[in-house]
């Protein structure tokens, strides 16, 4: 009967300490699973990753963006293909001028737009121009007012058209009177 006793005591401390190691086991995989899921958020390991770009990424599409727009703000020339020839008046007398225009843009997409409305360009370079008369374009003045008002003339049309001012610059390369 003791060895019955001594049995019976042995079980129920090995049952115990099976409790106990059971219990141990089970708190370190919960402890274990709960340190990962706390490492894996703080540094976005699986299954806490980012959906989106990577910030690398991120930065190399800003770069590539910031090249493509410096890449669009150069400056470009649209030029005609005849110079402008116009009569100019001197109160009894008649001359003769000849421009050739050379319009200053930004970009692919106005130059595009330029050449596109060359003609509705030139009529109004011939519009502007037939209103002059020879005292006013004789110095230099004259013919800086002569690009501001054709720049203003130019853009406002061209607003109207497309609706932005397209021209940045009226430049002439050649300004022949007689």
């Amino acid at each position: 009967m003791s060895d019955d006793v001594e049995n019976s005591g042995s079980g129920r401390k090995k049952g115990r300490l099976r409790k106990w190691l059971l219990i141990a086991l089970a708190a370190v995989i919960v402890l274990g699973g709960a340190s990962y899921t706390g490492i894996a958020y703080l540094n976005n390991l699986p299954p806490f990753e980012p959906s989106g770009p990577t910030p690398e990424e991120i930065a190399a599409e800003r770069v590539a963006q910031e090249q493509a727009m410096q890449q669009d703000l150069t400056e470009r020339f649209v030029t005609f293909p005849q110079a402008f020839t116009f009569n100019v008046q001197d109160g009894t007398r008649m001359h003769m001028m000849q421009i050739e225009v050379a319009l200053m843009v930004i970009g692919p997409q106005n130059e595009e737009l330029a050449k596109q409305h060359s003609s509705l360009i030139q009529a109004v370079i011939s519009e502007v121009t037939a209103r002059q008369t020879y005292a006013s374009l004789v110095n230099q003045t004259g013919r800086q007012r002569l690009k501001r008002l054709l720049l203003e003339a130019i853009r406002s049309k061209m607003s109207g058209v497309v609706q932005r001012p397209v021209v940045e610059q009226v430049l002439f390369t050649n300004f022949v009177m007689q």
